[in-house]
């Protein structure tokens, strides 16, 4: 299995190789889900992989352009893709269906992964996925070790999935509450973590009932091996260096041990990784739903450190000073942190600025491991330690020093794109030509009479010099032919200007070519765009209707407490109890957003049934659902706001679908709303009022009684079940401007909390 490190940073990334990893991630200035790294700019990123590359074997870097992309970002879009085709990457991580199209129709040379913001959490979403060209799916968190191995058997394709670090709450790439909550859009880049905000419950009871345990794989790795995972995916895109590199260190020695055979102190490293950066962990579904421990963490928040001992006792000496005393399981030294869980659960601690051994009472620098130490305390009124309280080390200079930054020369490494240079020499001057994969790309020359060379062997020796300088332009040398049949002399001032001069006309070629790849693409984005036209009262009569079309969207036990009169269609949400239910043919049926893999047999034969029994109007949540809604013969589709069609490109991609319409997504800002209500197929169906749901989960909140969450400034928010997701939403249903031209509109209740 490929172990996948994450790179915030071109030094995040050097370290991240030499702990072991095979592959790293990493992110652009533009268009990232983690917006807030360092990131890479294009001459970083021809630099990583020029670096990447110099490694036997090679390793990879995959780029993430995995954020949803506004109809007014597409033309900068297109451009970024073309630079990264230029530059190669191993792979582009896309969430974005209209960026997917773009990049298999104009730039077919970057391979495609899913990201895992396309919520793949079955088979048959696997599948959609490659159809559309994905060659790497990178999984659901949520999903169990047997329910990978299913997938894996049938889906043709490689799949990726997390084994460490920070978890949403939220399903993967159904997470509103920071864009609609604090106008951060986390399918953005820009996620504001309110998942880690506290909360008082209905009780009075205040918690973290959204704070997420990290996951943990690491006693896993055999299992997943055998359920034909094909990448390991480390998180951590916003973590240090030393974090990157003490999870890598362990998770390759535990790696090395199962495929090689390798000896590994698998605790040590694990302690050496928790000293940087540990929340609690948890293992999250991978032996199944419901999991063992609580995957939620509602009491302490962020780094807690490695259990090194239990507190003894504090004493005070004879100045007046505090001294903890405690066996520890760790070597500590000087400056080294230490961390304890106090009264309320919350984390205190102090850097070691004094440490003697218990039993001679002698200062020192360092503890070896099984002594008895003593460490000042500087505050000891505000530690509140109690005897037995856990001892955490939090900080180790050890760990810090075994992952240092490796040293980088640019060089050293053979950067640029690479050219095979012919040199001819005459009496009447040089010419320099330069090519490709047998093609000529430029031709550069200096009329300049050349004498008799005194030693005409040293010619090919001063030509290689000059033109290995390539290396600094962007372009490398490849192989060089010098052809000298007089035996001329070249001056180094003549090939240098000759190189020079080679490289202007390279760069004038490749700038022309990404000119006319740019071009390219925007005259085919140009033609999803002609599609579109303004929807406005004229335009609307081709409808049959000049009217705007009302939509209700209900669960099935709402069928009969709500009033639908004054309502063009109505949308109920497929239950398994829908066969039993007050439904008609004329009604739509929307299928859900999260359907487990060993559930989707059943909603494919329920399908199938209302099918036959002539319901004819359906509507597709994810991937996975529109597939099984073309496969069962559905003619009349529509999409739901999860499917985040934010652009003309995606639209163009449902259209090919078969879908007529689909409803836009609640975080939508007016100017990308009006420009989706110019999109004529399919058309934009717009939100006028919803409870929205800002987490939709698998997990429990944890809290006692979340009926009623109120936050830290006083905003009330509900917790609710349904389908068998956790939803929370705004006590109070939210009602959306709509754009001028709308043709279509909903209200959707289906989120509503259940009273």
């Amino acid at each position: 299995m490929e172990l996948l490190a994450p790179a915030g940073d071109f030094d995040t990334a050097r370290v991240a190789f030499a702990a072991g990893a095979d592959a790293v991630y990493c992110g652009m200035t533009s268009f990232s889900a983690r917006a807030d790294a360092r990131n890479f700019t294009m001459s970083d990123l021809r630099g990583l992989l020029a670096y990447a590359r110099s490694f036997i074997p090679a390793k990879k870097v995959y780029v993430t352009f995995n954020t949803v992309v506004d109809e007014a970002q597409l033309d900068s879009a297109v451009e970024t893709l073309a630079e990264l085709e230029d530059a190669g990457p191993d792979a582009l991580i896309v969430q974005d269906l209209g960026i997917a199209r773009i990049v298999r129709e104009s730039f077919p040379g970057l391979a495609l992964h899913a990201s895992t913001q396309l919520v793949a959490h079955n088979l048959e979403g696997v599948l959609a996925m490659r159809d559309l060209g994905f060659s790497r799916v990178v999984l659901a968190r949520e999903l169990s070790a047997a329910e990978i191995a299913s997938i894996a058997d049938r889906c043709g394709v490689e799949l990726e999935v997390f084994v460490h670090g920070a978890l949403c709450y939220s399903i993967s790439g159904l997470c509103l509450f920071s864009a609609m909550e604090k106008n951060r859009s986390g399918n953005r880049g820009q996620c504001a973590y309110c998942c880690r905000l506290g909360y008082e419950d209905a009780t009075g009871a205040k918690s973290l009932p959204f704070s997420m345990r990290d996951l943990r794989l690491d006693r896993r790795l055999a299992q997943l091996e055998e359920a034909g995972v094909a990448s390991l995916k480390i998180e951590g895109r916003m973590k240090s260096p030393v974090y990157v590199g003490s999870v890598t260190k362990h998770y390759r020695m535990l790696l090395d041990a199962m495929y090689r055979g390798a000896q590994t102190d698998a605790s040590a490293s694990r302690e050496d990784m928790e000293t940087v950066f540990s929340r609690r962990t948890t293992e999250l579904y991978i032996s199944g739903r419901p999991s063992a421990d609580n995957p939620v963490d509602g009491e302490s928040l962020g780094h807690l450190g490695a259990p090194i001992g239990k507190v003894k006792r504090v004493t005070r000496d004879r100045e007046g000073r505090a001294w903890l005393r405690f066996h520890t399981s760790r070597a500590l030294e000087k400056h080294d942190g230490l961390q304890f869980l106090v009264t309320g659960g919350k984390p205190c601690g102090f850097g070691i600025s004094a440490m003697r051994l218990a039993i001679s009472r002698k200062p020192v620098f360092e503890a070896p491991a099984g002594s008895d130490v003593e460490v000042l305390v500087e505050n000891p009124g505000e530690m509140q330690l109690a005897n037995g309280a856990t001892v955490y080390c939090s900080s180790s200079n050890a760990v810090k020093r075994a992952f240092p930054v490796p040293p980088f020369r640019p060089s050293e490494i053979k950067s640029g794109k690479p050219v095979d240079v012919e040199l001819s020499l005459s009496p009447s001057g040089a010419t320099a030509t330069a090519r490709s994969g047998g093609e000529t790309l430029a031709e550069a020359t200096a009329n300049q009479p050349l004498d008799a060379a005194r030693d005409a062997s040293k010619t090919y020796g001063a030509a290689r010099k000059a033109f290995d300088r390539l290396g600094e332009s962007g372009w490398r040398l490849g192989r060089l032919d010098v052809s000298d049949p007089d035996g001329r002399f070249a001056p180094p001032s003549l090939l240098n200007d000759l190189r020079r001069d080679l490289v202007e006309r390279l760069d004038g070629v490749a700038a022309e070519r990404m000119r006319a790849r740019v071009a390219s693409a925007l005259d085919l984005l140009g033609r999803h765009r002609g599609t579109a036209q303004r929807v406005d009262a004229s335009a609307s009569c081709q409808d049959g209707d000049a009217q705007v079309f009302s939509v209700l969207k209900v669960r099935t036990d709402q069928l009969g407490e709500v009033d639908s009169a004054g309502y063009d269609e109505v949308v109920v949400v497929w239950s398994e109890s829908l066969d039993a239910a007050a439904a008609s043919p004329d009604m739509r049926i929307a299928l859900p957003v999260f359907t487990p893999e060993p559930q989707f047999g059943r909603l494919r034969s329920s399908v199938k049934r209302l099918v036959r029994a002539g319901f004819a109007k359906w509507e597709a949540s994810d991937l996975a659902t529109l597939r099984l809604l073309k496969q069962s013969g559905v003619s009349d589709i529509t999409a739901d706001w999860s499917l985040y069609t934010f652009n003309s490109a995606a639209a163009a991609e449902l259209a090919d679908a078969g879908v007529s319409r689909f409803t836009c997504s609640p975080e939508n800002g007016k100017e990308n709303l009006e420009a989706l209500a110019r999109v004529s197929a399919p058309r934009a169906e717009f939100l006028e009022s919803q409870s929205t749901p800002l987490f939709i989960s698998l997990t429990r909140p944890s809290c006692d009684d979340p009926s009623r969450l109120t936050g830290p400034k006083g905003d009330e928010f509900v917790s609710f079940k349904t389908g068998g997701l956790w939803i929370t939403v705004r006590a109070e249903r939210r009602n959306f401007p709509v754009p001028s031209g709308a043709r279509f509109v909903r209200t959707d209740l289906s989120w509503d909390p259940i009273r």
